[in-house]
């Protein structure tokens, strides 16, 4: 248990109506009180008042008290709205932690909530994916995990490996008392798990985005077309072939979903040490890319070579080259751009078509790890019970593979394994 008390700006800084400074721990209500004319304030109501700094008035807000352990750390809690003026929340964080607060770490308000029992750990890995996913599909399956469905599914899959190494081991201490041959049913317990690693990859691009690469030969009108779909300059675009020596990034979306478009360094053999480097981060990118987009000239006699999913000829303005299942487009007069946003937007639908908002998913990598090699425990119990080896082999894999499942939802913990969790998070969550 931590024992002192933390405080943060928790919204983005700059300007708007409202921003919120939130302080956790034992001595939040005195720390906050000391600065606002409210006398013996009850938990979960809301005040208005003025702050002040000795006899300085530094603004107005609105304030809510929460008490332990009915708030979202579980500790004494405050919440208060100032005026968005970073001004005025660089100012009040800045008396707070004159008086005695300290300065919160990145997501260690969702930490503390964490290690005083008021979420496991998939529901706090969770609530930083429910900040940064980028669709709604993303959104709701990062509110379904925060809310406990992947949770309750693990501690199910546990109860039952629970009861398998009981049965296990009650067989090792009386083996007289039992005749007949245990065989659990793994397999469906595999299957299952299986099943659930196989949501990680879509349920990744619904909360980060679908990866699209635009390759290609070098002046082609790669960064032109991404200039076009994005609708701005975002790209430098030259007469000169090998102009773009790194990869750049620009986000659109579409039907909902994120597409993030990747423009790269002209793929070719060259001396230019620069280039080269270029060229491997084009071909890394294009093997990453869920989408590839390959970009043709269409006043070259180039025949497309590279694997691709949309074949795109561009400068289709100056010559109309026809080529089977190829779009013919125009970064510079603006044409076939739509039809190649319709393409994009079919296949990103079909990287996370197979998924619904109410399915159990793994939405990290840690996760997904831990899931894995349960499974793999899983599967080498399988293999000792086929092979009629001793009982108590079984009986090591099903222990690890519970040990796996305890460490995913926070049952069992080190420091460093939250420092993992948490580093990505920002402050003042």
């Amino acid at each position: 248990m931590v024992s002192d008390t933390i405080v943060a700006i928790s919204t983005p800084i700059g300007r708007a109506a409202l921003g919120v400074v939130r302080l956790s721990g034992p001595n939040s209500w005195k720390i906050a009180l000391k600065h606002m004319i409210i006398s013996k304030p009850q938990p979960r109501k809301v005040y208005y008042s003025r702050f002040f700094k000795n006899k300085e008035l530094i603004d107005e807000v609105v304030v809510t008290f929460y008490k332990a352990p009915h708030s979202y750390t579980g500790e004494d809690m405050v919440e208060l709205s100032f005026h968005g003026n970073p001004l005025i929340l660089s100012k009040a964080l800045k008396i707070f932690i004159e008086d005695g607060a300290r300065g919160a770490q990145g997501g260690e308000f969702t930490r503390r909530a964490f290690l005083n029992g008021k979420m496991d750990l998939i529901s706090a890995e969770a609530v930083e994916k429910v900040i940064d996913s980028t669709s709604e599909l993303g959104l709701k399956i990062s509110q379904s995990a925060m809310n406990g469905h992947l949770a309750n599914l693990i501690e199910e899959v546990r109860k039952e490996l629970m009861e398998i190494s009981a049965n296990v081991e009650v067989r090792i201490d009386y083996p007289d008392e039992f005749e007949e041959e245990y065989s659990p049913n793994l397999a469906r317990i595999i299957g299952n798990l299986n099943d659930i690693l196989s949501t990680y990859d879509p349920a990744q691009t619904a909360i980060e985005g679908v990866k699209v690469a635009l390759i290609g030969a070098p002046n082609v009108g790669k960064s032109s077309i991404l200039n076009a779909l994005v609708g701005k300059e975002k790209a430098i675009v030259t007469s000169v072939a090998g102009t773009t020596r790194d990869t750049i990034e620009a986000s659109i979306f579409v039907n909902g979903l994120k597409v993030i478009l990747i423009d790269t360094a002209g793929i070719r053999e060259t001396a230019d040490e620069v280039e080269k480097i270029g060229v491997e981060r084009a071909k890394k990118a294009a093997e990453e890319a869920h989408i590839k987009v390959h970009v043709v000239d269409a006043t070259s006699e180039e025949i497309p070579d590279l694997p691709a999913d949309i074949i795109v000829i561009n400068k289709s303005d100056l010559v109309h080259k026809r080529m089977k299942n190829a779009l013919n487009v125009s970064a510079k007069t603006g044409q076939g751009i739509e039809n190649l946003k319709k393409a994009i937007a079919e296949l990103s639908a079909k990287v996370t078509e197979k998924m619904n908002s109410a399915q159990v998913v793994l939405i990290a990598h840690r996760q997904y790890e831990l899931v894995r090699k349960c499974v793999q425990e899983l599967q080498e119990a399988q293999m000792a019970l086929n092979e009629e080896m001793p009982i108590d082999v079984v009986e090591i894999n099903v222990r690890r593979a519970i040990e796996y499942l305890d460490e995913l939802v926070g049952r069992n913990y080190s420091q460093d394994i939250l420092d993992v969790v948490f580093s990505n998070f920002c402050v003042g969550k």
